[in-house]
């Protein structure tokens, strides 16, 4: 068969990187590109060397005149037209235009190449008017008098094929998507103007951007039988390439996720074979750099929490992958003719034959209060709750006398709560950091054995994320002791917890922040040191779990080792109590899109626990599991067995979002959602539990107090009982300001 003849319109990331399949296949010739605003030996530059994809070493790339490129001996003409109606694809010979400048991107628009000769327009690029087209789903529909079309988004191309296998094995009920995307060329490097969308114009390199997609509705465009069943999110985040879905559904047919692994497994070795993928690796992001498939489901990232409610996770390389359906595409449509008429002589018949033509596709394979501050007293009924700082959230002053029916509360200061800190790694610094500027606290001991007093200071002065101490003046006074203004902080470099003399500091409550003393016995050695209680700041897998603003209220005075549970679970619990007292929740599905954290490597090192963990950190997106979900059924037992989740580690230096898919028991509307989070943001859960309607991004959260704080434009619905919501927090300083607030609250509790 004659090779098809493509022109390529606007020479961008999309329009390049569409060339580069194009000049590797055998069934396309590319023939002519226009874009007016590059030059022929600027063409060359831009092609042969790219940032992500690598060096072009296929074939030499020369500038021949003005108006015509070489790669290797094959001529291209260049054109440098801005009005499409004037481009002379006709001349050059070519036939199927790609359109992929993002500006043509209506059939009225791009029907303009019609003009110079062209025969067919594929938009690289959703339209609003044009039909849809997804390789592997419904190119099948595709009829030859259709001379405008779309090859819908990347993200379409990645979602459809997955949800079509779900939809005809299991059934689709109803599903919310994000994509945690990688950034795009329209983004910007710093902070700049963005007038269509306030959020996209915010630097890219270092923030999550939660953005609007259209990907998952369009599913319903190319897949009628999902129309009104999907809808979506995205988040933006910096890597250069490589994104991935993470689609939440309900399924009508109950499946186990063995059973749902084995037919997207199935599909992906037959009919879908080079559009769908399977893999059962500990996979990350640039793994899937330069793979040619539309989709790659990541059968161990995903989870479910029950037959009939699953999160699934494939991935796709955003642009090589999407490039790739385009070319394919323009190969389907050409393969598809119009019926043939055969005029039979003049006295016989009219004989309209049917002609069918059945074209293979081509499938290259995968590359790849304080409010009271005056001393006096006052009485209050017995069952009055405690006065509580809106900052702090515990209670301010201590109780002398109790009668049955009358609490007398004396309003003169509570003697400060003397702490030590065990590790002084990030959490423990930013913990130190809290406590030094509250009243309520008083920083008495540090141990870490693995750091010297000298290094202690210059830790805790400068902190990349968080500035420059500038509080008061930190000094060393001996090998023994560091200064804090005039503060004395006894500092002590013992490895056994059991040996830490905190008694002789006078430290009582102990923060075991080093990651390794989680469970209740070994987080019990700081007891024999003079300890009165030890609060882990970790999840534990025995210690009791508290959750201040959610389940503090059930601390009793007889545990000495408690945990505060994580950051995730200090954001989701305060989000999900809030939900489930006013609308109840059937089921939930959350991740956690979450920035880089101290375990995490530079570059590719070893983690033998985690092998995804020990991949690079700073231009990968990590999937990872966590137990912070299921962790909310153990603050709010009324929710145990109805949540789980993962996470998504991605390249930012702090503050992490949670995205949270629930059914509800009730019938709500997103405002009546988003009222009653206003409401509690407001009232009993303030400074705990924040609302927001600002086009923000994760790094307008860095050094905010609060645990959780819900993005009121963020989420989405699907329906009244189906929902998406979002809600940040700085997974460092919110989450040690919740240790303090614990601390706090456990003391005041005889």
């Amino acid at each position: 068969m004659a090779k098809i003849k493509i022109g390529i319109n606007g020479f961008g990331r999309i329009g390049r990187l569409v060339a580069r399949v194009a000049l590797q296949r055998d069934d396309v010739e590319l023939v002519a590109i226009n874009d007016p605003f590059i030059t022929t030996d600027y063409m060359t530059y831009m092609f042969k060397y790219d940032s992500v994809h690598g060096h072009w070493k296929h074939s030499d790339v020369k500038v021949k005149d003005s108006k015509t490129l070489l790669f290797g001996d094959k001529a291209v003409s260049v054109f440098g037209v801005k009005n499409p109606e004037e481009i002379p694809w006709g001349q050059a010979g070519a036939e199927y235009i790609v359109e992929s400048t993002g500006v043509f991107t209506d059939k009225e628009k791009a029907a303009a190449h019609l003009k110079g000769g062209a025969k067919k327009v594929i938009i690289s690029a959703p339209s609003k008017d044009a039909p849809m087209f997804v390789v592997g789903v419904n190119e099948k529909e595709y009829k030859p008098e259709l001379n405008i079309i779309s090859n819908a988004s990347c993200t379409t191309n990645c979602l459809a094929p997955l949800a079509k296998v779900i939809n005809d094995r299991f059934g689709i009920v109803e599903g919310l998507m994000t994509t945690v995307h990688s950034i795009t060329a329209t983004q910007k490097t710093v902070d700049g103007p963005s007038s269509k969308d306030w959020r996209g114009g915010r630097a890219a390199s270092f923030n999550i951007i939660p953005s609007s997609t259209g990907a998952a509705k369009a599913v319903g465009k190319v897949l009628p039988a999902l129309n009104g069943k999907l809808t979506g999110m995205s988040f933006r985040v910096p890597t250069v390439d490589v994104s991935v879905v993470d689609l939440t559904v309900r399924l009508e047919k109950k499946a186990s996720y063995e059973d749902i692994k084995a037919a997207i497994k199935e599909e992906a070795e037959g009919k879908l074979k080079g559009v769908l993928g399977y893999t059962e690796d500990d996979v990350v992001s640039s793994d899937f750099v330069g793979d040619s498939r539309s989709s790659i489901f990541d059968a161990k990232a995903g989870i479910a929490l029950n037959d009939n409610f699953v999160k699934l996770v494939s991935w796709y390389d955003n642009e090589v992958g999407y490039s790739t359906r385009v070319v394919d595409l323009i190969v389907h449509i050409a393969g598809v003719q119009l019926p043939i008429s055969f005029i039979a002589p003049s006295s016989g018949p009219y004989i309209p034959l049917p002609f069918h033509t059945s074209y293979p596709l081509p499938l290259p394979p995968t590359t790849v209060p304080t409010f009271l501050s005056l001393p006096f007293s006052l009485v209050f009924k017995k069952t009055l709750p405690p006065i509580l700082s809106h900052q702090s959230f515990c209670p301010l002053y201590s109780v002398l006398a109790l009668s049955l029916e009358i609490l007398i509360i004396h309003l003169s200061p509570m003697a400060k709560i003397k702490i030590g800190i065990n590790g002084f790694g990030r959490i423990g610094r930013l913990v130190a950091r809290v406590a030094l500027q509250r009243n309520d606290v008083e920083l008495v001991a540090v141990n870490d054995p693995f750091i010297t007093t000298d290094y202690m200071t210059y830790m805790f002065k400068y902190d990349s994320v968080h500035g420059q101490w500038k509080h008061q003046d930190v000094k060393i006074k001996d090998s023994k002791t560091l200064l804090f203004g005039e503060q004395a902080v006894t500092v002590f470099g013992i490895r056994n917890p059991e040996e830490i003399p905190w008694a002789e500091a006078g430290a009582e409550y102990i923060v075991e922040s080093t990651g390794v003393f989680t469970d209740k016995d070994k987080a019990a050695a700081h007891l024999k040191g003079g300890a009165k209680k030890v609060i882990i700041s970790a999840p534990s897998k025995d210690a009791p779990m508290f959750v201040v603003g959610v389940n503090e209220k059930e601390y009793k005075s007889d545990l000495d080792v408690i945990s505060n549970a994580s950051c995730t679970t200090n954001c989701l619990a305060p989000l999900a109590k809030v939900i489930h007292d006013r609308f109840g929740i059937v089921e939930g599905l959350m991740t956690t899109v979450h920035s880089m954290t101290a375990t995490q490597k530079t570059v590719d090192g070893p983690s033998s626990k985690d092998w995804r963990g020990g991949r690079a950190a700073s231009f990968n997106i990590i999937p990872s599991s966590t137990g912070a979900a299921k962790a909310v059924g153990k603050v709010l037992p009324a929710l145990n067995g109805k949540l789980t989740g993962m996470a998504f580690r991605v390249p930012t230096v702090d503050v992490s979002v949670v995205d949270l898919t629930v059914r509800l028991e009730k019938a709500a509307s997103y405002e009546d959602i988003k009222a009653a989070i206003k409401e509690e943001s407001e009232g009993k859960l303030k400074g705990i539990l924040g609302y927001t309607e600002d086009e923000v991004v994760s790094t307008d959260f860095v050094g905010d107090n609060r645990s959780s704080i819900f993005d009121a434009k963020a989420g989405i619905a699907l329906n009244k009982n189906y929902v998406k919501l979002v809600s940040w927090y700085d997974n460092e300083l919110g989450y040690s300001t919740r240790v303090i607030d614990l601390i706090v609250h456990v003391a005041s509790v005889h």
